[in-house]
């Protein structure tokens, strides 16, 4: 029977130490974040949708003190203080300054299910519409009308006529009608503003 000697076995636990400590120190990829990214950004938007904008604040701020140039973060640090504050111009260079560093903006939006032909909404959820390098993406909370798309697929997006407040997407032949948070028209000006100039990029 072959015996290993008290060495070779403990430069075997040595080994396989070295090799799961060598996987832990690399980041696990997950979507292009890290573990620690993909955790952390549920629970930043999470507080953001309960309004919790100081504390959606300290998280985003705690992930930057390690990685500044991190562009989630940086993204949702801007949601937080433009809902906390309504200072859109202030978010606008936010937003452009997260999208140089490879995040974007992120809106908390209404999404009608029905044509508008009023400004009031009866069939509707509410969800994350997230602007990125390449790409717009409505992420529902409850329901199944979710959609992610290329900039090169968008036909128009733009305020809408009946009212500035609401702006739509055009896929093909179908619009998709949202309305920010703050139902302000500033806030659909700016969604509209930072899709022209993500697109442009």
């Amino acid at each position: 029977m072959f015996r290993t000697s008290h060495y070779s076995r403990s430069a075997a636990v040595i080994a396989i130490g070295l090799i799961i400590s060598s996987l832990l120190a690399k980041p696990a990829h997950m979507s292009g974040q890290t573990i620690a990214q993909s955790s952390t950004n549920p629970a930043i938007l999470d507080l953001i949708y309960r309004q919790k904008y100081n504390d959606a604040i300290s998280r985003a701020e705690q992930v930057l003190e390690s990685d500044p140039r991190n562009g989630e973060a940086l993204t949702y640090l801007a949601t937080a203080n433009l809902y906390q504050t309504l200072n859109f111009s202030k978010a606008q260079t936010e937003f452009e300054e997260a999208f140089k560093a490879g995040g974007g903006a992120t809106f908390f939006v209404t999404h009608s299910h029905e044509v508008l032909n009023t400004t009031d909404v009866v069939d509707y959820c509410r969800g994350w519409l997230h602007l990125r390098r390449d790409s717009v993406e409505f992420v529902p909370i409850e329901g199944s009308h979710g959609f992610k798309v290329n900039y090169n697929q968008v036909g128009e997006f733009k305020r809408n006529r009946l009212t500035k407040k609401a702006f739509h997407i055009k896929v093909g032949e179908k619009s998709q009608n949202f309305r920010g948070r703050s139902n302000s028209d500033l806030e659909a000006l700016l969604i509209v503003a930072l899709y022209r100039i993500f697109a442009g990029n």
